[in-house]
Parts: C-alpha cells; structure tokens; sequence
C-alpha cells in the first residue's frame, strides 16, 4: 500500500494562510484512501494533540511537523524549513526549536543553525520549498553561499535532509527549481515533492486569499498582483503528483520514505504531577498526613463536636488519597491559597465538589466543614473512579495576578505558563471581515452583519435559516450573496490566539518537555501552544486560578468597614442573624451573591427562608433543569405546611434538610449507601451512571438496589419506587457542596448590605463600573434604601464610589465612559493639595491637559461633574470647552515661564474666572440628558419622562418599577400592561429553529425592562423603534427564564400621541373670565385647525369666581393632542388653563 501524503501542509491553525479544519482534513483523507498525513503549521503545532487523536481515531497515521524561519543572526532571517518528528525524541527537540523561536525575543521570529545543531536529533528537515532556503531566495544570493547553508544543514540533518520540489506555478518557479535539483545532485542530497498546501480543493483559493487579506489588513484587490500564493496550492492526489513530478520520480518515492522513517506516537497516558516544594525534611507523603492531622487537632481545639468522627473520617480520605498518589497535588493548592490568605489576597470559601472534602478543609484549602453540612468526599474523589482531583479556586478578582506571579516565583518560569485560547472567525465578525476586505461600504457590510441574530455561537447558515429578511438579501442580491458565500468559508477558522482567563499550568520539569510555548507579541506574555482539553489530554495538570467579583466587593466593604473604625471579622459572623433573612424576605438582595435576580427575588418571596440550608437549597434550585419541573413550588409548599410522605422512614433523616425532595447528588448517594448497601465509592459511580442514562447500566443498578434494599427488609415494590424517583430526580440533582460554598458566600454578601448597606454598595458600584446594567440596579436598590447616591461632582468625586456616611455615597469618576483611572487620581490628587476647583475655566489651569485630555473633560462636563460651579448650560461648556482649554494651557505656561500676570487677547480676556459661590444651577435639557446618557449608560440628573409624569399617571399606567413589584408579589407569572419609557439600546438575538427577536431596553426612571419583538411585530413597528423618544407599550409582562429579567413580549406600541388619543376622555380649555372674549375663542379655534384632526374631544369652558361653565359650540371639536398643540394653546390662555383628561 501507498504511503503517499502532502509533506507540507498548513492547517488553519497557521493564522497567516492555509484554510484547512482539521475535521475537515480527516474526512478528506478516509474519503480517498489516504493512509497517513502531516500538519506542518507555521511556527507552532497548536493542533498537534487534536490532530494525533483524531488521526489514531481513524486509523490514519499522523505526522507532527511545523514550518520554521531559519536565522542567520538574530537580526536577519533567512528562509524557511520543514522540521518532522520522527519520534518522541523528535517532538521533544521540536518543542525546544519552537520554544525557543518564541523566547529569544529576537528581532525577527527564527531559529538560527546553533538552535538547530543543539536540538536536531529525530527530526527530518525538508529545506522549504518555494519560501526555504534554495528556494524564491536564490534570486538575490550566489550559487556558491546557497551550497554552503545546504551543506552545513545536510550535516547537521545527517541523512534526514531533502531538498523540497513544489510545482505550483508561481512566479520564478523554474528558475530556482534548476538550481534546488542542480545543488542536490552535486551535493547528494535526495529530493522531495511536496505542493505547500494551504486547502483542500482548487476552488478554495479565493477563501485563503480572504484570509490573507484580513490577516494583513489589507483590500482584496490590493493582492490583485500578488505573487505568494497560488491556485495549485490544494491537496493534491498521488496521480496528480506523479504525473507532475514524472522527470523526477525519486521525489515521489522519498515521499513514501519520510513517511516511513515517522513513527511518533503520544507516551501512554499517565499523570505528571508538579513536584511540591516540600519545607521539612519528610517525604510528600507523610509531610501531607501531619499537616492534615495537625490541621484538624487546631480545629477540634477550638470546637466541641464529635473528635472520633471526625478523626475517622480524615483518616479514610488520606488514605484514598495516598492510594491514588496526589498527595502532593493537595499541597501545591495548599500552599498558594495560604500563601494568597497571608498576602491580603481574598480567597472564596471553596467551589464544586472538592467543598466536600475534610482534608482541603484542614488544609485550610476550603472554608466549609464538610462533616457539619452532610458531604460526602467521594463526589470528589473515588477511588473507585480514577480522574485527577480538580479544583477550581476562587481569588479576588483585583489581586488574582498575584497568586500567578508567586507559583511563577514558586515553581520557575520554565515550569509555569498560562494556558493558549484560540479565538475564531464568528458569524458576525466574518461577515464584518470579508465584507471590508472585499472593499464594501461599512454601512453596506454593517447592514449584513446586524441581520445575524445576536445568539452565541450561531452559524450563517443557522441565520440564513431563521431570518427571513437575510435570507431574501441573499438570494437577490449578488454583492450579499458573494460576501455570505465566501464568509461561509472561512467561518469558524481560528483568528487569533489569547491567555485562558482562569487556567495554568504546572509541569514537574521544563514544560517544553511536554509541548512548546508562544509568545503573544502585543502583550509580552508567554503561554502554552495547546489548549487546556489538550493538556488534560497529555497528563499535564490545570490550575483554575479563577477571579471573582464577589470577593472583590466583600474585601473592599470590609476596608471600608474598617476606616470607619468599625471592629467586623466576616468570618465570625452568625448564620442565623434575623436581620439578613428579614432582608431576603423582602426581597433586598440586588447585589447578593446569587441571589440578586428577579426569578431569585420571587422564589425568596415565597420561601420566606429562616436558615442557612434554605438558602444552600434555593442556589441549588434556581437552574434550568428543577425550575422545568415543580421541584421549587414542592419544596417551598412542603416547607409552609403541605404533608410530606416518606416512602420508608429511612429516607426522612436524608431528605428532611430539603423538605421530603431529592435535591442533591448527595443525597442519591447516601439514600444508595443507606437502603441499597453501596459503598459510598459504588454509590457515586450509581449517581455518574444515572445521569448518562444508559439504559442497559440502569437496569443492572436497579437490580442491585433492589436486592440491597431487600437486605434491609424493604419491600421490592417500594425500592423500586425509590430507585425510580433516584433515577429521575438525578438528572436535576446538584452538587450540594458546591451549593454550600456558594450560599456562605451569598449569607455573607448579605450580611454586609443588612448591616453595613453604604460601605457594601460603594464596593459594589466600585466593582462593577464597567457594566452600565449593574450599575442601574445597584443604584436602584440605593434608592429602596433610602441610600443617596450624589450626581457626579467635580469637587466631590474621586475614581471609585465612597460612603460619605451612613446615608449617602459619592459618585465614582471611573463609571464615566471616557474618564479613565490615572485622570480621575490626578484630579483628586490636585484637589486634595489645592482646595477645590471654581469653574471650568480654573480647573482648566490646573489639571495636567495632557492626563486630562480634552475627551475625558467632555465626558466630565456631559456627566455633570460641573453642574454645581457653573451658572452656563452643559451645552455652553462644550462649546466653549476648546477655549477654556486653551486659557489652561495659556495660563500653565506662564506660570512655568514666571509670568504671573493674565495675558491679553479677546478671545481669554473674555474668560472671566468665576468664583462666585452663589451658583444658579442650570437644569439639563433634552439633548443634554442624552449625551448624559452616552456617558453613563443611564439617566441620573434627571429623565425625559420626568415632564410627562405626572399625565401618565393621569392615564393609571403603572411605572416599570411597579410592574415589576405586581409580578414579584404575585403568584401569577405573566400579565398583560401598558408601560412607558425610552429605548436605551437594542439587540437581536435567536430563540429558535428560523425564528429571532429584536429586544430593546426600556428605561422610565424607576427601571427597566427588556422588550421583545418577533419579526412581524418588528416589522411593523420599527419606524418608531427610535431611542430617547417616549414610547408606550403594551403586551405580556414575564420573568424571562434565560437571564431573570423583567421582560415583555410586546403586541403593540403607541407614540405619545397615539396613547393621548387612545386614553384621553377630553381636552379641557377653560378661560377666566378675565380674558374670555369672542376673539380669544377664535385664535383657540384657529390654532386647533392648524393641527391634525383627532378622537379627542375639546371642551371649552369659562371660569368665574364661583363656577366654571361650558362655551357651546356649533359642532363638537376634535383634536389629535400633540406638544406643539398644547404649547400653543397655553400660549394664549395659560398653562393652568389646558388639562388632558383621562379619568
């Protein structure tokens, strides 16, 4: 059989060229009998474990290869080379050659011939083809030097040289062709054919030059006249290749050899544990088991409670522990969460399963005391269930790169990486790319792109499918069709590489032993060049370094706490505290840890929860899987009263904690170990078996309960029936020890906003700046405080939120888009030395205009920063803003210069400095509140609904804040309602098989609300779908499952104006009798023709001292009421005169 391949090859996880998948690859290759394949991707091997995998998975033979530049010196690079791996030995000295191209942060990305003399053992070198060293470049050196690098790479690559032969059409081709075979002839250096593939199929060339173009940011038709790549750059077959190569007959045939010569395999699988940093004398093993028991001795000193249980019960886990040899790995998490704990690093009280484990509670590596909430180790760790122990530790978000640096410090660079992430080519981004590259208009390509649905991971395909609209583009328009067609090519290649947020890897010795590092150039950062399935793959372990806000605003409310001079230790807070529960009983829980969503708020409600394990229940409850179900009515049904029935009474001591329903994995293994005689190790493996619900596994599980139970003297039709809810109940079942970590968490979070509420929201506000949604909520639950949160104030303000006292906080610079962290410090800084600004003018003069920059004053004074030492317009600021500028700059180079005195000139002289404190404040117009709004993400000096108040009430509309109030208080989950407000933003978004939703927030002042279109309705209504203008809505009010928000699917919408004419009774006009006259009635008349006919009827009366009378009319008047209609009517006979009835 053949051995034929393509020797050179570029998947698409070479980022510049080359559009092939790897999937893709595959298929190609079972389709057409090909028997091995190479993946030889520009200076990495990202791909390599996939590819191994899923070649072995199809009994395809891989080979791993990448392309390298070859260096002369560090500043001059040379031309490309092939390196495959013959062997393990091979890949190993690959992973150094790439790592070190990747870390000697030379000027030009390369490995020089020392690299190559030191690390070339089992590798087998091809010298490149058209870009390698006797190829395009033989044009600009002399025969004789192209000899001598030849020379000194053959003898270094001793019998693992060939000179690579690609035909493929491109520019000069022939010429260095002539010379490659010439110089292998005198040199005797065998040669090879390969056809430098970047796809798969001859039409996917116009796709790869897409690429090109967006990688190099560049037209398409700028590479009309390029000369790198060329239409014969496909996978071509072994006919194709012979009869190309038919002069030369050996370079089919060396193909077959090199193939041969490749034997790499991946090391059977085992684990590769860091190795600890042990500080005593003793081995890991026994050092692990003191720390343990000295761990627990502390705890039971401090805590009378059952010390044989507990002592049993550390005893068992040390031993599983010891058995499956990751003691050590218990001790390097040990020793960075102590470390991060001694270092003002907050760590969270512990996540997932591993908050079940008694060893990392006297470790110190948890918070949770497994024994005192009933979990269980062996939803961790099973002995009867091999996997690497996993935990996922949470640090303050703030200070997580600190924990990094010091298991860097700790283990050795070379030993430490953050993990690679590969972003890809999304539906929308593709389009946006292809589009630009294809030199379309953006308005035209930005079009395109918004008709795809806003859903994570959507296809263009999928788009195509359910948006009507795109698809009707499509079909009849040739520019969109050939920008969709080629985007559909491309879509989902790899873009770009990142760092995994959360996870690193430690390795026992150089992690290049494993896999080679990259370089991210625009950050300055090294990381691993396999992701972090394809570490897990090859034995390596992942630490989930993981950052939370939550801790971020606990530790910053808790320093807050202490400035106040207030004595509070978190830890040592009761769980039982009335206030905190009072609190999630009327439902004040924005910004509690897990609690804060509306569906949460509503479930709290009812609940009315009185202990801790309400609250662990509740974090278990709120998921997609039991709010399917009537899990969350039962258990808060049977926790007000309803009858619970227990099968067998064995059952009550489980269940009782979660109100008669299996809620917990847990607590399916204990009812498993109890009634059916597992062993706790069986009984998770049971729990695993459930929820893959295999049923012939199943039926074998139920047997052995069956019979365990019968042990028990429990009858068979009642086991059953309790194996049964097992089974079902499995699939919605939680992690307890997880749900506990999180609820302390939660009960914590509480705590500080029942007893500290201006110190928790300062923190909060602080933590979450950047996220306009937030924000309003938190500011919200302020208000239902009776918590003042300032304007924004240029005198006042510093970079984060701050408590003034117990009532009131101070405005955050930092949530003013625009201002960043070094302008707001600076002008507290200057503030703090030099007293407080006067006016815009003086704190031009002052501030350093270049860390203050004309941008972030334009968003201070938008904000309202100056409101309060101003008497002129936000308006008149900004347009005088460049002058103020100038004064500053003016006035600061003087000072440098010594000249105190005011210079001349018409345009500063009439500038006057300001220092007034009697200041008239200037309330903000319309447009003013906008641009207010573009700053903050929200209203807050004040709203456009604010004028109409008063008449929407009128219309008995209810507010967005008391819609959403109704729906918490009641049990009805939806209603129809009437609301007003403005459009604030928008997004679409797939809900389904050929169906998306246009969605739009909707403010009013009290909150807001999303509002949801299906396409007919958008359709009809989207000339009025405008921001910033008040619309009236009316359709279902709901809690949307996705994200617990307030929402509503609207079937209608009205205009002010329409919703005048649909809830009005009458206009009233009523004239004192001080000016009624016959011409009065006349101009009302005359104005009233001048406007639109409506459905409002007009009366008009008289008003004397002592009764108001109607003036008759030949014919009933009726009016469409509109602004300029009312303003005009109350021009002539008062404001006070001109009422809308709607009662």
């Amino acid at each position: 059989m053949s051995n034929f391949t393509q020797l050179h090859l570029h998947s698409s996880y070479s980022l510049n060229s080359g559009t092939i998948k790897i999937d893709d690859l595959i298929v190609f290759a079972k389709k057409n009998n090909i028997t091995s394949l190479v993946v030889t991707d520009y200076i990495n091997i990202f791909s390599a474990v996939k590819f191994y995998q899923k070649c072995i998975q199809s009994s395809i033979k891989p080979i791993i290869g990448s392309e390298i530049p070859l260096l002369i010196n560090e500043n001059h690079k040379l031309d490309n080379i092939i390196l495959l791996c013959q062997n393990i030995d091979g890949y190993h000295n690959l992973n150094k050659i790439l790592s070190h191209i990747h870390t000697s942060r030379s000027s030009h990305l390369g490995a020089n011939l020392d690299i190559l003399e030191k690390y070339n053992s089992d590798l087998i070198c091809l010298s490149g083809g058209r870009n390698g060293i006797c190829g395009l470049s033989t044009l600009n050196k002399s025969t004789v030097e192209v000899k001598k690098i030849l020379d000194k790479i053959s003898k270094i690559f001793t019998n693992r040289f060939y000179i690579e032969i690609d035909r493929t059409e491109r520019q000069n081709e022939s010429y260095y062709h002539d010379i490659s075979l010439s110089l292998a002839s005198e040199l005797n250096i065998p040669v090879v054919a390969t056809n430098d593939v970047l796809f798969l199929s001859e039409t996917d060339y116009e796709a790869n030059e897409v690429k090109v173009a967006i990688n190099q940011k560049t037209k398409l038709d700028e590479r009309a006249n390029q000369i790198e790549y060329s239409p014969n750059q496909y996978f071509k077959s072994e006919k194709e290749m012979i009869s190309l190569f038919s002069d030369i007959p050996s370079s089919i045939e060396n193909i077959n050899e090199i193939v041969k010569r490749c034997n790499f395999k991946f090391p059977d699988f085992k684990y590769h544990l860091p190795n600890f940093p042990n500080p005593s004398e003793k081995d890991d093993v026994t050092y692990f088991k003191d720390c343990c028991e000295n761990g627990l001795k502390k705890y039971l000193n401090h805590n009378r409670i059952d010390q044989k249980k507990y002592k049993d019960r550390l005893n068992v886990e040390i031993n599983v522990i010891q058995s499956m040899g990751f003691a050590s790995y218990f001790l390097i998490v040990q020793e960075f969460i102590l470390w991060a704990k001694n270092n003002d690093v907050p760590v969270g009280p512990g996540r997932g399963s591993g908050a079940g484990s008694l060893v990392a509670f006297v470790l110190g590596i948890t918070n949770i005391d497994p024994i005192k909430y009933n979990l269980l180790f062996e939803r961790f760790l099973n002995s009867e269930r091999i996997s690497m122990p996993d935990f996922d530790i949470d640090f303050c978000m703030n200070k997580r790169q600190k924990v990094i640096d010091h298991i860097i410090a700790t283990y050795g660079q070379d030993k430490v990486s953050q993990i690679i992430t590969y972003s890809t080519l999304s539906a929308r981004q593709v389009i946006r790319d292809v589009g630009r590259v294809l030199d379309y208009s953006y308005g035209f390509v930005d079009y395109i792109a918004k008709m795809i649905p806003f859903s994570l991971g959507i296809k263009i395909d999928e788009a195509l499918k359910i948006n009507k609209e795109l698809l009707k583009e499509y079909k009849t328009k040739d520019d969109v069709r050939n920008i969709i067609d080629l985007a559909k090519k491309i879509e989902g290649l790899p873009r770009g590489v990142g760092t995994h947020a959360a996870g690193i890897v430690i390795s026992p010795s150089d992690i290049t032993d494993f896999m080679p590092i990259y370089s991210l150039e625009d950050k300055n950062e090294l990381i691993t060049q396999f992701d972090k399935d394809d570490i897990e793959s090859i034995g390596l372990v992942k630490f989930d370094i993981l950052g939370l806000t939550t801790l971020t605003v606990m530790d910053e409310a808790t320093k807050l706490i202490s400035k106040a001079n207030k004595k509070f230790d978190l830890d040592d807070i009761p769980l039982n505290d009335k206030r905190v529960f009072d609190l999630l009983k009327n439902k004040m829980t924005t910004g509690i840890f897990q609690l804060e969503s509306l569906g949460m708020k509503k479930y709290m409600a009812q609940l009315q929860p009185d202990r801790f394990d309400d609250i662990v229940a509740l974090v278990a409850l709120y998921r997609p899987g039991p709010l399917g179900t009537n899990m969350v009515d039962d258990f808060i049904a049977n926790k007000h009263g309803a009858e619970i029935k227990y099968e067998h009474p064995l059952l009550e001591n489980i269940l009782s904690e979660t109100n008669g329903l299996i809620l917990y994995q847990e607590q399916v293994m204990e009812i498993a170990r109890s009634l059916g005689n597992y062993t706790l190790g069986d009984a998770d493996l049971l729990r695993r078996a459930m929820g893959k619900k295999k049923q012939e596994e199943m039926e074998k599980e139920r047997s052995r309960f069956v019979s365990g139970c019968k042990e028990n003297d429990i009858n068979e039709s009642v086991s059953k029936s309790i194996f049964d809810k097992m089974e079902k109940f499995a699939g919605y079942g939680f992690n307890k020890s997880h749900s506990v970590a999180y609820a302390m968490l939660s009960y914590q979070t509480a705590y500080l906003k029942a007893y500290f509420p201006t110190e928790f929201f300062a923190a909060a506000l602080s933590s979450d700046m950047d996220n306009t949604n937030k924000i309003i909520n938190l500011l919200t639950a302020c208000n239902q405080m009776n918590i003042k949160v300032n304007l924004p104030d240029i005198n006042q303000s510093d970079f984060k939120f701050l408590p003034i006292n117990e009532k009131v906080i101070n405005y955050g610079l930092g949530a003013i888009k625009g201002v960043g962290e070094s302008a707001a410090a600076h002008i507290s800084e200057i503030r703090k030395q030099d007293g407080k600004f006067t006016d815009l003018n003086e704190f031009c003069t002052r501030v350093n205009l270049n860390t203050v920059n004309s941008g972030t004053i334009e968003a201070l004074i938008y904000s309202g920063c100056f409101d309060e030492i101003t008497d002129k317009s936000r308006s008149y600021n900004i347009e005088n803003l460049q002058k103020s500028i100038s004064y500053g700059h003016k006035k600061q180079s003087d000072q440098a210069s010594g000249q105190n005195e005011l210079f001349s000139g018409n345009t500063i002289t009439s500038i006057k400095i300001k220092t007034n404190k009697n200041i008239t404040k200037i309330l903000p117009s319309l447009n003013e509140l906008i641009k207010e709004r573009k700053v903050l993400g929200y209203y807050l000096s004040s709203h456009p609904m604010v004028s109409y108040k008063k008449e929407i009430s009128d219309m008995n509309l209810k507010t967005i804040s008391e819609v959403n109030n109704l729906i918490l208080n009641n049990s009805d989950n939806k209603f129809n309602s009437t609301i007003s407000g403005v459009i604030i933003d928008s997004r679409s978004q797939k809900i389904g098989k050929n169906k998306f939703i246009t969605i739009y927030k909707v403010d009013d002042g009290t909150q807001q609300i999303n509002i949801s279109f299906f396409e007919d309705k958008y359709i009809r209504y989207k000339n009025i779908l405008k921001e910033d203008i008040i619309l009236f809505f009316y359709g279902e009010i709901y809690i949307d499952d996705y994200d617990s928000q307030l929402s509503m699917k609207a079937d209608k919408i009205y205009s002010l104006d329409e919703a005048r004419e649909k809830f009005s009774k009458f206009l009233s006009i009523t004239l004192s009798s001080d000016i009624i006259s016959k011409q009065k009635i006349y101009d009302i008349k005359n104005i009233i023709d001048k406007y639109d006919k409506g459905k409002t009827k007009v009366i008009l009366s008289y008003r004397t001292r002592d009764i108001i009378a109607p003036i008759n009319s030949d014919k009933d008047i009726y009016v469409k009421i509109t602004d300029n209609l009312i303003s005009d009517i109350k021009s002539i006979v008062g404001d006070d005169s001109v009422v809308i009835k709607y009662q």
